[in-house]
């Protein structure tokens, strides 16, 4: 049946995104609890390398890191640059499709190139020119109000209890848009992109931002049967943060900023994709 399908696949996904949350949420216990402000001082004193940092991690074949990123985000650990960094790099299911297809090297490497160097430069000017007087200040004890947290069984316990909730939330939501996915249909999802050659790059970024992992698959592997090209491959997965931006719902209140992370993230994907298409003119 095509519901249990649906919730095998989810299951799958939302499984793989399980330890990067617990260990997130053990390392903000951690600092609420053990390691007192020399940490957040820390943190913030070397927030301008962030940016750098979140992209070379993004670049990690797991759509889990741009979910804890979100989390660590909530918390004003790391900027809104930097997770955005983090969501631009994040390569989700990429990666492996094309090594399980056998792709050739070259045909991998020039997409976490262009990620990385569109996620540094995003990240970068993002925390600059955007948000460098709304940084957030580090309040991991805020959150824990938030999410209603009890300390009194100790920091293992109360990291356990944020990632059964998040992950919860995060099963029930990716059943929906997986359900959504499977009632379009890819097959109808790939003859959309394909009616619109010339508005590839556009299309693509769309595809992309469905918050699952069925997107990325579909975008590597409409990519490698040729049916979309370079620039636009690599604006749909620049854009495409698998559950991340769902996380991001769940665990930060602030809904416009929710909306502008996730505009802007479409937008540097999609200037990222039609500066390549101009290039690849240029140099025809």
């Amino acid at each position: 049946m095509v519901l249990i399908e649906v919730l095998q696949d989810s299951f799958s996904d939302v499984l793989k995104i399980i330890p990067f949350l617990f260990v997130i949420y053990l390392f903000l216990e951690f600092m609420e609890h053990e390691a007192g402000h020399k940490m957040e001082h820390f943190l913030e004193k070397h927030r301008r390398a962030n940016p750098i940092m979140g992209a070379v991690l993004g670049l990690l074949p797991s759509c889990g890191f741009a979910g804890a990123a979100s989390s660590l985000f909530a918390t004003g650990v790391i900027s809104a640059g930097t997770l955005i960094a983090v969501y631009l790099s994040s390569s989700d299911e990429m990666l492996s499709i094309m090594i399980s297809m056998q792709a050739p090297f070259d045909k991998i490497w020039p997409i976490l190139l262009v990620k990385l160097i569109v996620a540094v430069i995003a990240g970068v000017l993002i925390d600059l020119l955007i948000f460098a007087r709304k940084q957030k200040n580090i309040d991991v004890e805020e959150f824990c109000e938030r999410e209603h947290d009890d300390h009194s069984h100790g920091i293992f316990y109360s990291a356990l209890m944020h990632t059964v909730q998040v992950t919860v939330w995060l099963f029930v939501i990716t059943v929906v848009f997986n359900l959504i996915v499977e009632w379009i249909g890819q097959n109808n999802l790939q003859s959309f992109v394909a009616a619109y050659p010339n508005q590839s790059v556009l299309v693509s970024t769309l595809v992309g931002m469905i918050p699952s992992c069925a997107s990325s698959i579909l975008l590597t592997k409409m990519y490698l049967d040729g049916v979309i090209g370079f620039a636009a491959v690599c604006a749909g997965l620049l854009v495409n943060a698998g559950t991340g931006m769902m996380v991001l719902w769940r665990v930060n209140p602030n809904m416009k900023e929710n909306f502008k992370i996730m505009f802007m993230t479409w937008i540097c994907g999609l200037a990222g994709g039609l500066i390549i298409e101009l290039i690849m003119k240029l140099a025809a």
